[in-house]
């Protein structure tokens, strides 16, 4: 959404409200940490995800869990797929979270979903999956996202393990 005309003030403690329309359009939240950019003189204002710092590490920690299980894997922040790995990556990638989904993220809990749980994954699409197991990202207490791993059966305790593993293993990557 591209939006001009828009005139805000500073207010003393240099801070500027962004309008409600665009908080809504964008999925902003209370507390969603916001980066922001200075090019001349015009600040661009995006939302921050942590899994950008890691990246690589997530990218290959995604690979070698969607081998290890054959399953799709993919990372997510409180919005939208980050990384998608397995052999509908291309289907998954950039995915928008349905608000259900996304509160489910936000809950912190790791859940086995399946049923109706999974048909409403997505805002735009549907979950190509049976169960899918639900794991929280959360460095210094803070919730950073999830890793989702994407099964045709019940999960096993092994890929249940692997997948932990390599949530602890992103969120020491990123402390």
């Amino acid at each position: 959404m591209t939006t001009a005309g828009i005139v805000r003030r500073i207010d003393e403690l240099g801070r500027i409200v962004i309008p409600k329309e665009m908080r809504r359009t964008m999925h902003l939240k209370e507390g969603d940490e916001m980066e922001i950019l200075s090019s001349g003189d015009a600040l661009t204002l995006r939302k921050y995800s942590s899994f950008e710092s890691v990246l690589p590490i997530i990218r290959s920690a995604a690979k070698l869990l969607a081998k290890a299980t054959d399953a799709n894997v993919l990372f997510v922040n409180t919005t939208e797929v980050t990384v998608a790995e397995g052999k509908d990556k291309k289907y998954y990638q950039s995915a928008p979270l349905s608000e259900e989904f996304m509160n489910k993220v936000r809950s912190r809990r790791t859940e086995v979903l399946h049923g109706d749980d999974i048909k409403g994954m997505f805002a735009d699409r549907d979950a190509n999956c049976v169960y899918c197991v639900l794991e929280p990202v959360i460095v210094g207490g803070d919730l950073i996202g999830a890793a989702v791993l994407m099964l045709s059966g019940l999960p096993s305790d092994v890929s249940r393990a692997y997948l932990n593993f390599c949530v602890e293993l992103i969120a020491a990557a990123l402390m």
